[in-house]
């Protein structure tokens, strides 16, 4: 178990690393790690958007020292001098970022510190505004993180660099020789622009260390038996493995994790909306001749491209009907992200502490992705058996056709299994419908079972402004069907007939409904 240092601690640190030959201010350093720790747990943990933060937070809290740069430098410096910086950020950006950042004025600062000096864009958001979030074990997340080809790559890629290699002096961020990217790419078999890539990951994951000129292999990183280990370089190098997407990979996975739902590329592709005018494709490397502009890639190509890279490296399950969903690893990527802002997401209570009605209110408030998960755990817990009839007691009054549905998708793929539990409920008014739907044997159903599967389902539907599927078989005749309905004493009758009636499933429906609903009161033809 790492423990991580106190601000005491590192001003400490950096003070006897300093030795007096630099000029360091104890009092602006010790002020500066407070506000950075308000965000940021670990004192060297930075990035370029933590300095400016920071700085727009000191500059409102009163007048900086005159050679506060001068400490601030020296602290990028013992980092880096020490191996204290977290791999998640360029030792060189972060410096020139901490060079460039100036002060305001104190009545031009765009925000204030808080009562106890924690500055205000640290609590942007409260733990309702969350998702609730059922993280894998480290196990698991490794697993599929060792799958990774990006990551393995990347570790070749390190272990080659065994000894050291010296960094290309252009740019802000480090980058290999061309000399050293050439003479990579003739050992490890790959092409030169793969090599680049992978440097990239190879440091965002922790697997080299950089200075400001050279890079050098970490030597617990080829440690790929440690599971949390592994998983953690997966997370810090999923920036640089969907690097050559810009913020559209971020904002992909964003969309999957905050709903926990299943996608299609057009359900992305409306949810990011306004899209801005088409960029240019990069065209493929071809065989000389005269010059021709790539075409623009439309917005369903750009985010098409996204997800192939996120099912690549193992961020995206892609699911045989063409849907996509956030993986249990890419969850670990995004709890991550806001664990770096000091920010824990909400999870669920443990499921031994759970009825079934617990259990369901959960998976009702949780994301969808994550009630196969809970469902799973809590049934094994009290034997599938026993675990089903409790949740079939909970929604088997007709006003609980919300935990109807979780219910019956808990239970879906455990038919055999539980054959025998759903016999015993072959005949219930409110069950049987859902039972013979669930066993796939509508033979043995009667209508009024049906009606009550009808309106559950369709309930959902309308509440979501969603289509209502039309099953031929069930609306031959649609005047028995809405009468049933309306009869029926189901909660949300008189929103599923409305629909019916206003032509959600045709106009033979429509007119039975009215009829059903309206007596003979405007009917219509």
């Amino acid at each position: 178990m790492t423990v991580l240092p106190t601000v005491d601690d590192a001003v400490r640190s950096c003070l006897d690393w300093a030795d007096g030959a630099r000029r360091v201010d104890p009092r602006f350093l010790t002020r500066l790690l407070t506000v950075h720790g308000h965000v940021r747990s670990d004192p060297g943990d930075w990035d370029r958007d933590d300095v400016t933060r920071v700085m727009l937070t000191l500059s409102a809290g009163g007048p900086l020292p005159e050679d506060f740069r001068a400490t601030w430098l020296t602290w990028c410096d013992h980092l880096v001098d020490q191996n204290l910086l977290g791999p998640e950020e360029s030792p060189r950006a972060l410096r020139a970022a901490v060079e460039a950042v100036q002060p305001l004025p104190h009545d031009q600062a765009p925000w204030s510190v808080t009562e106890d000096g924690a500055p205000w864009w640290g609590r942007l958001w409260e733990p309702e505004d969350l998702p609730r979030v059922h993280l894998p074990p480290a196990g698991l997340a490794a697993s599929a993180a060792r799958a990774c080809p990006d990551l393995e790559r990347a570790l070749r890629l390190a272990a080659w660099a065994d000894g050291g290699l010296p960094l290309s002096a252009a740019g802000e961020d480090e980058a290999l020789t061309e000399h050293t990217v050439a003479e990579a790419s003739a050992h490890l078999g790959m092409a030169r622009e793969e090599v680049a890539r992978l440097f990239g990951v190879a440091l965002r994951a922790g697997f080299l260390r950089a200075t400001y000129t050279e890079v050098r292999p970490v030597g617990d990183a080829r440690d790929w038996e440690d599971d949390t280990r592994v998983a953690l370089a997966w997370v810090r190098a999923l920036p640089a493995m969907l690097a050559e997407h810009g913020t559209l990979g971020s904002r992909v996975l964003g969309e999957l994790f905050t709903s926990g739902g299943v996608w299609t590329v057009p359900d992305l592709v409306a949810a990011l909306a306004p899209w801005p005018t088409p960029v240019p494709s990069v065209p493929a490397p071809r065989e000389p001749g005269p010059c021709r502009s790539a075409a623009p890639q439309t917005a369903e190509e750009r985010v098409a491209a996204v997800v192939r890279s996120l099912v690549r490296v193992g961020a995206v399950e892609a699911r045989a009907d063409d849907g996509l969903r956030i993986s249990p690893l890419g969850d670990q990527a995004m709890a991550h992200r806001w664990r770096r802002w000091g920010i824990a997401l909400p999870g669920y209570p443990p499921t031994s502490h759970m009825d079934a009605r617990e259990l369901l209110l959960q998976l009702w408030e949780g994301r969808p992705v994550d009630i196969e998960v809970l469902g799973r755990d809590w049934l094994a817990e009290r034997g599938p058996r026993d675990g089903a009839r409790e949740l079939l007691e909970v929604c088997a009054e007709l006003g609980s056709w919300r935990q109807r549905l979780d219910v019956f998708r808990l239970l879906a793929g455990r038919e055999e299994e539980l054959h025998g539990v759903f016999e015993d409920y072959r005949d219930h008014p409110v069950l049987g419908g859902w039972v013979a739907h669930a066993s796939d044997e509508p033979g043995r159903v009667r209508l009024e079972q049906l009606v009550v599967v009808l309106l559950d389902t369709y309930a959902l539907r309308v509440e979501l402004g969603a289509p209502l599927p039309f099953d031929a078989p069930v609306w031959r005749d649609p005047e028995t069907v809405t009468r049933l309905m309306w009869r029926s004493g189901h909660p949300a009758t008189d929103g599923v007939l409305t629909a019916i009636a206003l032509g959600a499933l045709g106009p033979e429906a429509a007119r039975a409904a009215r009829r059903a609903r309206f007596g003979t009161v405007g009917v219509g033809p």
